[in-house]
C-alpha cells in the first residue's frame, strides 16, 4: 500500500509524483499476480493518470468482488472524488470506508480534508461542525472548533446590520 499511504497519508505527494511511483513499479512488477492485483493496478494507473471516472468503476468493482478489502477500496473512491473535486461524495465514501475496515486515521485526515475544503469555499461554519459530528474525537477536532468559533465571532462582529 505505498503508493496509497504515499498519496492519501501523512506525507502527500501530487497525482504526477504518484504516477511516476506507480509506472516505477508497474515496470519493475509487470506481471499482475491474480484478477486483483491486475484490477488495482488498472485502477490506480487510472487514479494517477486523472482518468477518475474510469479509476471509480474499477474501484468499486474492486470493494463488491473483494469485500474483506471494501474500506480500503472505497476510500479510493473517495479519493477520486475528492480529486473530482465533489467533496460532499468523497466524505461518503470515506465514511463508509471508515465503517467497512479502512484505517480510522488515514480516514480522519481525508474527512478533515474535504471538510475543510468546503468551509474554505463557502466560509460555513456548518463543514466544520459536520467534521466534528464524523469525527468528535478526530484529530482535527480542535482545530474545527477553533475555526468554527473564529468564524461565528467574525460573523457576529462583522456581518452584524450596521456594521458596514
Amino acid at each position: 500500500m505505498g503508493l496509497f499511504d504515499s498519496l492519501f497519508g501523512k506525507k502527500k505527494m501530487t497525482l504526477d509524483q504518484a504516477n511516476k511511483k506507480n509506472q516505477e513499479y508497474l515496470a519493475k512488477e509487470p506481471v499482475a499476480i491474480n484478477e486483483e492485483d491486475d484490477l488495482m493496478r488498472q485502477a490506480s494507473n487510472a487514479l494517477t493518470n486523472r482518468e477518475f471516472e474510469k479509476s471509480i468503476e474499477l474501484y468499486q468493482k474492486l470493494a463488491n468482488d473483494f469485500p474483506e478489502k471494501k474500506g480500503l477500496y472505497l476510500s479510493q473512491v473517495g479519493a477520486n472524488y475528492y480529486f473530482l473535486s465533489d467533496f460532499n461524495q468523497a466524505i461518503e465514501y470515506y465514511i463508509t470506508a471508515r465503517d467497512n475496515g479502512a484505517n480510522s486515521s488515514m480516514m480522519d485526515d481525508n474527512i478533515w480534508e474535504s471538510c475543510e475544503a468546503l468551509y474554505k469555499a463557502s466560509n460555513d461554519t456548518a463543514e466544520l461542525e459536520r467534521y466534528l459530528e464524523y469525527c468528535p474525537n478526530g484529530s482535527y477536532a480542535n482545530k474545527a472548533k477553533k475555526l468554527a468559533l473564529y468564524g461565528i465571532l467574525w460573523v457576529t462582529t462583522f456581518q452584524l446590520p450596521g456594521n458596514k
